[in-house]
């Protein structure tokens, strides 16, 4: 009998997280606004600590385009850092693709997206670049 109510309350958690309705990045305020060499820092500082701050959140980074690049019809912008040791992996929307194609390489941007986490680089996916990418001039 415990089995089987540990099995229904299993499957009710596993339904609700499977129905989580996606965050609107586009309409949702940033619940933090770093730079991308702050985020890094906080990673290579304490990783355990930049998860609980960091991770499944929506953030908006400032930062310095090391590289852009497109794989399967998404692209890829990655922010870099002072040492060069890591780096910030944005997945872009693929709405945002014609925009990103006006980027170039070393210009600021500032983008807003979920962070997933940090193996080497910290992964941010479901990115879209602010409208202040294209006011400032």
């Amino acid at each position: 009998m415990i089995v089987l109510v540990l099995i229904i309350i299993s499957l009710f958690f596993i339904i609700n997280l499977y129905n989580k309705p996606f965050i609107d990045i586009k309409k949702s305020n940033p619940e933090l606004e770093v730079t991308a060499q702050e985020i890094l820092d906080d990673y290579l500082a304490d990783e355990y600590s930049a998860n609980e701050k960091y991770v499944d959140n929506l953030i908006q980074i400032k930062g310095e385009i090391a590289e852009i690049s497109f794989d399967k019809g998404i692209s890829i912008i990655t922010l870099k850092d002072r040492s060069g040791f890591s780096s910030i992996i944005c997945h872009m929307l693929p709405e945002t693709n014609l925009n990103v194609l006006k980027l170039k390489k070393g210009s600021q941007i500032t983008i807003k997206g979920v962070c997933t986490g940090y193996l080497f680089d910290i992964m941010m996916v479901r990115c879209i670049l602010t409208n202040s990418n294209f006011n400032e001039k």
